[in-house]
């Protein structure tokens, strides 16, 4: 499983709970990716160590003249 920090969300004071379980900002947790990814897309969790996938650029658009 995917390892993460909790950041404290915006205001860097907020823990999050995960399977009924409470963490505080700056402990270090192991969860399931699917599971936390509103989480981390809402800065309450920073992924630890391997650099999160990349998404493919898209292709840029034709100029016409």
């Amino acid at each position: 499983m995917p390892k993460y920090k909790v950041t404290g969300g915006q205001d860097g004071t907020s823990g999050v709970t995960i399977d009924k379980k409470w963490y505080a900002p700056g402990e270090t947790i192991e969860a399931v990716a699917t599971k936390v990814r509103w989480l981390v897309e809402q800065n309450y969790l920073a992924a630890i160590g391997k650099a999160p996938a990349k998404v493919a650029a898209a292709p840029a658009p034709e100029e016409t003249e």
